[in-house]
């Protein structure tokens, strides 16, 4: 007859199988992320956050500053996290 202590130990180490089993066959969820351009006047340093479109390149200019009428230009291509993306006002 086995003593409580080792059947007690063979508890744990099947639940312990069990449980290492579980956890590699979930899957993590995957964060979701999209590609933004800030644009920026170099004339009077307003700044706007648009959606990236194929060719962007830092430097283009792409586009007429609301407040002064010069050209907007790229300044920085990068990813955000899609929960992070500001909606705009409908």
């Amino acid at each position: 007859m086995l003593d409580p202590y080792t059947i007690f130990t063979i508890i744990l180490i099947v639940l312990l199988v069990i449980y290492m089993f579980l956890e590699t066959r979930r899957k993590p969820a995957r964060a979701e992320y999209t590609t933004r351009v800030l644009l920026q006047c170099p004339t009077c340093g307003f700044q706007l956050e648009k959606d990236y479109e194929p060719g962007d390149m830092i430097g283009l200019k792409k586009g007429k500053c609301p407040r002064c009428g010069g050209d907007l230009k790229i300044r920085g291509v990068y990813s955000v996290s899609k929960s992070k993306v500001l909606k705009a006002p409908s």
